[in-house]
């Protein structure tokens, strides 16, 4: 019996996470988990994990500590769910660059890492790579739709390019102008995934592509990378060899079927309520090279290849910030875009090669960013 702890459990990939691992029992244990403020829900997880050990959150839970006498609850320090378990598997399931500790943690104890935590590949790429030759028994498998394709595509075959599916959001057909007057309610309605709310509005302004193209340049090894707009979302991840022969994945938009592949690998197993494609009435799918000048994160990332982790810091950190400010509605949704560039375009190239001086540069860009927009 393997022993599972999950970081994000109340987000998104979380509570698919927690669907699948229901019906996993006979396989893993969940010993522990991380939450952020929705701890309304860290009573029915236990519930339904009674093997749970720890449980961390943002905010204190004073209240259900007279109710499991036998699990521990802190709001000290998240790496305690990782020390205190002695898992073998982790989900980190966090978003934003807080969820880099956790995979840098769980490298060094030589653990399976199911990575939904992007921000760390984004920001620490090289870093990770080195530290996952140092700690060989250590696994990091992408919990990402793209990702998780391009994985099954390969087979260990080096790719001569590979080719990354975006849906193109809510707003892939207005220009520029357009886009200044979209709403919160509006960019947070994804046409074909549900997601959380920072996630959403990434896929909006194209940042999550922009993200997924450096992540994909430190897991796949490779520079040569094109995004097509493909708004069905069938084709999750293409990838072409020297023969141009290409290979595609696909399925029915649905990240358990990427938690379920990776909780099972190299086995194929199936879940509840897997979805299908209508095979009676058909169904078509197009493809469109992105244009980099109106979705100018795509042009970003790609300026952040074979170079020095401080633009994808300066990115990464950038964008938190504005999409943050965005929600709070201090900021236009166009203007997510026009700030962070800014801030991208005055950021030197450099590696920052030690976790304490990513995490020091990342702060020193989210003050700029504030001090930009003056809030």
């Amino acid at each position: 019996m393997k022993k599972i702890v999950l970081f994000g459990a109340s987000g998104s990939i979380g509570t698919q996470s927690l669907e699948i691992l229901k019906d996993l029992k006979d396989k893993y244990e969940l010993v522990g988990i991380a939450v952020g403020e929705r701890v309304d829900l860290v009573k029915s997880i236990i519930e339904s994990f009674p093997t749970i050990k720890i449980v961390y959150s943002k905010i204190k839970i004073n209240d259900l500590q007279s109710i499991y006498k036998d699990v521990i609850f802190t709001s000290e320090d998240i790496l305690d769910v990782l020390n205190i378990t002695k898992a073998n598997i982790v989900i980190n399931a966090l978003s934003g660059i807080f969820g880099l500790n956790i995979t840098i943690e769980s490298i060094k104890k030589n653990l399976i890492i199911l990575n939904a935590n992007k921000e760390s590949i984004v920001v620490a790429g090289n870093l990770i790579n080195k530290l996952l030759l140092k700690y060989p028994n250590a696994k990091l498998y992408p919990i990402d739709s793209e990702h998780c394709a391009i994985f099954q595509c390969l087979e260990s075959i080096n790719p001569s390019k590979i080719i990354l599916t975006a849906s193109g959001g809510p707003f892939r057909d207005y220009t520029l102008e357009e886009t200044k007057k979209v709403t919160i309610k509006d960019a947070l309605n994804h046409p074909n995934w549900s997601m959380g709310n920072k996630i959403s509005i990434d896929s909006a302004t194209m940042f999550n592509k922009a993200l997924e193209i450096i992540e994909a340049y430190h897991l796949f090894k490779t520079d040569n990378i094109d995004v097509v707009i493909h708004k069905e979302s069938y084709v999750h991840s293409m990838v072409m060899f020297e023969d141009n022969s290409i290979k595609a994945q696909l399925s029915i938009p649905d990240m358990k079927q990427v938690i379920n592949y990776f909780l099972n690998y190299p086995k194929r197993v199936s879940y509840k309520n897997k979805k299908d494609f209508d095979w009676i009435n058909g169904f078509g799918m197009s493809f469109k090279l992105i244009d980099t000048n109106r979705f100018l994160p795509i042009k970003m990332a790609y300026e952040c290849l074979n170079k020095g982790n401080s633009k994808s810091i300066s990115l990464n950190a950038a964008n938190e910030i504005c999409v943050d400010l965005f929600l709070q509605e201090k900021i236009r949704f166009n203007e997510i875009t026009t700030f962070v560039k800014k801030i991208f375009d005055n950021t030197i190239d450099v590696e920052f090669d030690t976790i304490d001086d990513i995490y020091n540069f990342d702060n020193d860009i989210r003050i700029k960013t504030l001090k930009l927009i003056g809030v």
